[in-house]
């Protein structure tokens, strides 16, 4: 069950993460431009990317890694 509790709790901490930078992302769109689609759009990739990023990070971390070479 702590397992189950661990898991939606690293989930909740990886969407707020990807939430926060796409925030960041569109105050600074909006302070550099005023359109509304440039807006929407680094918010979004910034959260996309964020995602991405969290997504191969948690691949490398659960890979195995090679079982060692024999002695000669």
């Amino acid at each position: 069950m702590l397992d189950t509790v661990r898991l939606y709790v690293d989930a909740t901490v990886a969407v707020a993460l990807m939430t926060t930078f796409g925030i960041v992302a569109g105050f600074v769109a909006a302070a550099m431009t005023g359109n509304h689609m440039h807006i929407v759009l680094a918010a979004g990739a910034a959260f996309a990317l964020t995602g991405v990023a969290l997504t191969v990070r948690l691949w490398r971390m659960t890979r195995r890694p090679a079982p060692p070479a024999p002695a000669v």
